[in-house]
């Protein structure tokens, strides 16, 4: 499961994506910000921006995944937050359905769709979907070049940042149950694979670049250290049925494997 040579090393796993429903932005946000606005061109510019954001949200939510992919999403991001900030988020009549990143259609605890009529709600989707696109990004690099190592490492990096700025912030945008990818539990356990598999990214290069055995042990430790904590996470009981089924496997076997290395560099 990880790497053994200078050439190989395994392929990283990376978050599924939360999945949303068409709505109509357009004519709500245009009635509430005319009445928010009473400048005829306040209003105008603000219309214009709604039209935008529109069109923004059908790219950022359908899109397939693409090199072009985390641009469009992080625009709709920083749009979405400019909106928050100049209209009443609470008056926002737009019900934003958002499925479950983990639903493979099985019965187990917990909703597997919610709809909110909060922007703070649309924003905090987006988020996870941010960082479930930076893990998919970070496992489909080459890692055949010192730049794609880096790159690769940066955003698993960024998407445990990502995870975690949501486990402390998601249940203040909510304000009910989230669905379970949205949990603080499962967002910890993400946020930790994410910076286990940064650290296998680094050990990866470390190896490859024949570093001092002593540097190469200590990087190892500390991979086996993370791995070891990711898997103490998505070990409980209420988050075993969200991961495909060989994940648990995966994780263990790159824990069991990094104990190795830094046994063998040591």
């Amino acid at each position: 499961f990880l790497l053994v040579t200078d050439t190989k090393m395994a392929e990283l796993l990376s978050i599924p994506l939360k999945k949303s429903s068409d709505v109509d932005l357009v004519k709500p946000l245009r009635n509430l910000i005319q009445a928010t606005y009473s400048g005829a061109e306040a209003a105008d510019e603000c219309c214009e921006a709604v039209a935008e954001l529109a069109r923004l949200r059908a790219q950022a939510i359908w899109k397939l995944f693409d090199q072009s992919s985390l641009d469009v999403i992080y625009n709709y991001y920083d749009q979405l937050v400019s909106l928050e900030s100049k209209v009443p988020p609470q008056e926002v009549a737009v019900p934003f359905k958002w499925k479950d990143a983990f639903d493979r259609g099985s019965i187990f605890g917990g909703r597997m769709s919610l709809t909110v009529s909060s922007l703070a709600f649309e924003r905090v989707c987006v988020l996870f979907n941010i960082g479930a696109l930076q893990s998919a990004r970070a496992a489909h690099e080459p890692l055949d070049t010192e730049d794609s190592l880096k790159l690769a490492a940066k955003l698993c990096q960024q998407a445990a940042g990502v995870f975690t700025h949501l486990k402390g912030t998601v249940l203040l945008a909510v304000h009910q149950d989230p669905t379970p990818d949205l949990a603080p539990d499962t967002l910890a356990a993400l946020a930790q694979l994410m910076l286990a598999q940064a650290q296998e990214l680094i050990a990866y290069k470390c190896i490859r670049d024949e570093m001092k055995e002593s540097m190469v042990a200590k990087v190892c430790a500390a991979g086996e250290e993370m791995y070891a904590d990711a898997l103490r996470l998505m070990q409980r009981e209420a988050l075993k049925p969200l991961w495909d089924r060989d994940w648990l496997a995966v994780v263990a076997a790159k824990q069991a494997a990094f104990r190795g290395l830094a046994q063998l560099y040591a």
